[in-house]
């Protein structure tokens, strides 16, 4: 009998996209089909991550600290090669199923601001070799919007986080999303510019448990 992995699924956006609400939205319907079985489990986690480059990340994007770009976009890859071997794998291969806020997309629609994406290509070379996701889910949001909602939640702008950067960085995405489509499993592409349990209700019912979940994989 072959050996049963989980699935790896990431969002990706804009900051204030609804990422983070549309993970959590999987994650319970997710826990809640594997659940009966008792088996499969949902693993959440998001880059920058908790390994050491990762953690020097977070602090470039909360403006704490000051390295030069080319250095940035070094951590960003390290910190993905970090998470993906000592959290991500492991939880794939034991069968568990993965939601990521945030992947290789990101670093190279934010870094590529003054990094070429055949640079940050082969900077992410040795982490893309160990997994892609298999699907990777853009919520897609007018730059206005997700600035409106950010304003609500957060006291202290980032360091990408302004309305000029940010329509930048959808280019700079959909560009990836074309640059690495023959390398990277489907993006898909979706709204998020309406209610957030409806927009969720539509992707799973529509694409995720179509075309990415099978029953085996609630076993």
């Amino acid at each position: 009998m072959a050996e049963k992995t989980g699935k790896f699924i990431v969002f990706e956006g804009l900051d204030g996209c609804g990422k983070s609400t549309q993970l959590e939205n999987l994650r319970k319907r997710l826990s809640t089909l594997c659940k009966p079985a008792g088996k499969r489990k949902v693993f959440i986690t998001r880059e920058p991550s908790d390994s050491v480059p990762g953690l020097i990340c977070r602090g470039i994007s909360k403006k704490n600290i000051d390295v030069q770009h080319e250095t940035e976009t070094l951590l960003f890859a390290a910190d993905r090669y970090e998470h993906i071997v000592s959290e991500i794998l492991p939880q794939v291969r034991a069968g568990n199923h993965v939601i990521c806020d945030r992947f290789y997309l990101s670093n190279f629609a934010y870094q590529s601001l003054e990094t070429d994406f055949d640079t940050i290509l082969q900077y992410n070379l040795a982490a893309i070799e160990l997994i892609t996701p298999d699907i990777t889910v853009f919520i897609d949001v007018h730059p206005e919007e997700c600035e409106r909602r950010r304003s609500i939640e957060r006291a202290v702008e980032e360091k990408y986080e302004n309305v000029e950067r940010a329509k930048v960085i959808r280019e700079r995405y959909i560009l990836a999303i074309e640059f690495l489509k023959d390398r990277s499993k489907e993006v898909l592409f979706i709204n998020g510019e309406g209610d957030p349990d409806q927009i969720f209700e539509d992707l799973w019912s529509n694409e995720l448990s179509q075309r990415v979940f099978t029953k085996d994989d609630y076993n």
